[in-house]
């Protein structure tokens, strides 16, 4: 989907589709390295996850961290692998440009769209290397 959108142009939604495949990707991350549950689950907010009950409906439960929404939020428990502090750094960089571009009167340049694009394939990579994905076209 990225590759059909013109980065300046359809900024808001390359960009949303860019910060949202890296927060993915960097979930997947911390599931591989036994950090966080793969549970299938939704989290919500930290710790509160909606699960599916055996009717087919969802029940909120208290449980460990899942899937999270930011870098540090929810903080992470134990060693964080160096790839996914590299991986950590590029959401970081990406996120940078959010409140500014898309909530601000910050006006998306190629410089800003050259570095996420930077640090989206260094997301990437990590994911990649650590769970054998196919590297694709952005």
């Amino acid at each position: 989907m990225r590759a059909r959108l013109d980065p300046i142009e359809d900024f808001e939604l390359w960009y949303w589709a860019t910060l949202t495949a890296g927060t993915n990707a960097y979930n997947a991350c911390l599931h591989s390295a036994g950090l966080t549950s793969d549970d299938p689950v939704f989290s919500t907010i930290p710790g509160v996850h909606l699960v599916q009950q055996p009717d087919g409906g969802y029940a909120r439960e208290l449980r460990g961290p899942g899937d999270v929404s930011h870098v540090g939020w929810p903080p992470i428990e134990g060693e964080i692998p160096e790839d996914i502090q590299s991986l950590e750094i590029a959401l970081e960089l990406i996120e940078e440009h959010r409140d500014p571009c898309i909530r601000g009167e910050r006006r998306p340049t190629t410089h800003i769209v050259d570095e996420c694009e930077r640090e989206f394939a260094r997301v990437r990579a990590v994911l990649a290397a650590r769970v054998g994905v196919k590297e694709t076209a952005s």
